[in-house]
């Protein structure tokens, strides 16, 4: 999706490690608010669900708690982002996140946008 928007918004001429990079860091924010919605609404989700009907059973869990599964896939794929070798995905990662963490999303989305490069 951070591809499209990129180019929706006039993101032009990036190099693969900023384009690729900014995209992981993205991914990786999901992935984060995902893991984290999925551990700390259970004991409501649960409660919920065992005083709703017999569609209670998560085989899928668009809303709500996450199955175990789901919780260590998202923090199987995490982690991978997060140690990726290659340049453009895990270098770009690394440099993109740490724009992120430094200068906020926006800011650093807008330096990109007039650079074509992370700020420093």
């Amino acid at each position: 999706m951070m591809h499209a928007y990129l180019r929706l918004k006039g993101y032009r001429n990036l190099s693969p490690e900023v384009e690729e990079g900014i995209c992981q860091v993205l991914s990786h924010m999901w992935l984060e608010s995902e893991i984290i919605v999925g551990s700390s609404g259970n004991a409501a989700s649960s409660s919920a669900a065992s005083s709703s009907s017999s569609s209670a059973t998560p085989t899928s869990s668009k809303k709500g708690a996450k199955t175990e599964f789901e919780k260590k896939l998202g923090a199987f794929i995490k982690h991978q982002i997060e140690t990726d070798s290659s340049e453009a995905y895990g270098d770009g990662f690394r440099e993109g996140n740490h724009a992120v963490e430094r200068y906020g999303l926006r800011r650093t989305l807008d330096h990109i946008k007039m650079t074509g490069s992370f700020p420093y």
